[in-house]
């Protein structure tokens, strides 16, 4: 092969993951979009307020701050994501001064009683959420994925046929 030829080689294989877009490796959120952050001290008080006044409501009882905060980071991509928090209230807190866009669907309740987790629970369901028309579908990652490999595969077809003739 000529000189040539393995600059454009080197070229294409040092373009190549340039071109392609990051991949946001956070997880997928499998969790309720209406959820209640407790602990085991009050996640049973919230259940059971939740059921008395008819409000479908998911409550998880978590053990660490760092699953609490993970599952903060994903209200900041999911705008349908509503959160009441009974528990863990610092990391609400500091999550909230940073990101201060989701502050009407993340609901921190530091002085946690009956009627204040009855008065967040109403909050949360009443919190506003993006509705299903206006969130980005399948259809777009689909298509952005096919316009960049049609990009990246037709040069690597076209040097490919002329290499072998």
């Amino acid at each position: 092969m000529s000189d040539t030829m393995n600059k454009k080689y080197l070229i294409i294989i040092l373009l190549i993951p340039l071109i392609m877009s990051a991949v946001y490796g956070h997880g997928v959120d499998v969790t309720a979009d209406t959820m209640v952050i407790a602990d085991e001290t009050n996640g049973q008080l919230a259940k059971d307020i939740a059921d008395s006044n008819g409000m479908n409501i998911s409550v998880y009882k978590f053990t660490s701050q760092a699953d609490v905060e993970h599952i903060l980071e994903h209200s900041v991509n999911n705008t349908n994501k509503r959160i009441l928090m009974i528990a863990y209230q610092d990391s609400g807190n500091e999550f909230l001064k940073k990101h201060s866009e989701v502050s009407d669907r993340v609901i921190v309740v530091d002085d946690v009683n009956n009627d204040t987790i009855e008065d967040g629970l109403n909050k949360i369901m009443n919190a506003p959420t993006q509705n299903e028309e206006s969130q980005s579908s399948f259809a777009v990652p689909l298509f952005i994925g096919l316009i960049i490999g049609i990009l990246v595969g037709a040069p690597i077809g076209v040097l490919l046929m002329k290499r072998k003739k």
